[in-house]
């Protein structure tokens, strides 16, 4: 039998961050599979075939970058949220943005978290405890070590 995993979506254009990203999961034991989209191309592409494809599965969260290229990341979480699988799947928005007005209407549109990326990679790290977090109030601590 598999251990149980998260399965996270992350719409991320920076490989750097992807990895920290990754980095950051490992440092608090969350086991994922990460499904990728480098661009808003490629992030319309896995929600247009989300559900009709066992490749696209709708996740267990949504990490978004606002600044994708093709796309915004707000446009990709209102794809998200029109979409009748993923209507209450948690999203966290990642961004270097502190605009007031990105996080109100990240707000807006229901995300669970507004995550601003630091400069510092401690402070980055933290992105797995609030993932967790996250996982506890959404009921899904279940798949936690």
């Amino acid at each position: 039998m598999s251990k149980p995993v998260l399965l996270i979506f992350l719409a991320e254009d920076n490989p750097g961050d992807v990895d920290l990203l990754e980095e950051a999961l490992r440092e608090h034991n969350i086991p994922h599979k990460l499904l990728l989209a480098k661009d808003g191309t490629e992030a319309k592409k896995f929600i247009d075939h989300m559900g009709q494809n066992p490749d696209a599965p709708c996740p267990d969260f949504i990490l978004l970058d606002l600044n994708l290229p093709n796309a915004s990341g707000f446009e990709i979480f209102a794809r998200f949220r029109d979409h009748p699988l993923c209507v209450e799947t948690p999203v966290i928005v990642v961004t270097s943005s502190d605009a007031p007005k990105d996080r109100e209407r990240a707000t807006q549109l229901g995300a669970a978290r507004y995550f601003r990326k630091p400069s510092d990679f401690e402070d980055y790290l933290r992105l797995g405890a609030l993932l967790r977090e996250v996982a506890h109030e959404k009921g899904l601590a279940h798949r936690l070590p």
